[in-house]
């Protein structure tokens, strides 16, 4: 696990160059310096690559930091120094169930996790405690899971679309966080 005093999320999706990035700089660009965001695809097929260009011009536009990123896969280290994950789709969480089954309990659909945070009233404590009242919630909540779309190939309507769909996520994900 991560420092006592930093909580990690790690956001996951296919080959990081799309979804994942785009979660993780909004995440980042919402938190404080007490929230350390990481990402990583579950294929190693772009591995090295910038972000996908549309994913890039869709967070420069909003005002995110699109600079430094480089995609990597999945490994155990990332998940071991994540506190909570963050994932695009089912197929993910599957992903992380088959792989690392003992971060399932931290492992949630992004959308899932940005809805049980709406209306949830932010819990005392710093970032990891409120994450770890986030996660009970988000589980207690039941579904309402919805997948992230891969905009993998298509037009920049969709990466719009996807970047509307995360900030909508996870502006009251940051809102429980942030301890500012």
């Amino acid at each position: 696990m991560s420092d006592d005093r930093l909580l990690t999320v790690l956001h996951v999706c296919t080959g990081n160059i799309c979804r994942s990035p785009m979660s993780e700089r909004i995440l980042d660009g919402l938190t404080g310096d007490d929230v350390y965001n990481h990402g990583a695809g579950t294929s190693p097929y772009h591995e090295g690559e910038d972000m996908q260009a549309n994913s890039h011009a869709q967070l420069e536009e909003r005002g995110y930091d699109v600079r430094r990123h480089h995609a990597r896969a999945l490994d155990r280290a990332a998940v071991e120094m994540s506190d909570l994950i963050l994932v695009a789709t089912d197929g993910h969480r599957e992903f992380i169930a088959s792989n690392f089954p003992e971060a399932l309990d931290r492992t949630f659909l992004v959308r899932q996790i940005g809805a049980a945070a709406e209306g949830l009233r932010a819990p005392a404590g710093d970032a990891k405690a409120r994450a770890k009242a986030l996660m009970e919630h988000a589980r207690s909540a039941g579904n309402g899971e919805e997948n992230l779309a891969d905009p993998w190939g298509l037009g920049m309507a969709t990466y719009e679309r996807i970047a509307d769909q995360l900030e909508t996520a996870l502006k009251p994900v940051a809102r429980v966080l942030d301890t500012r």
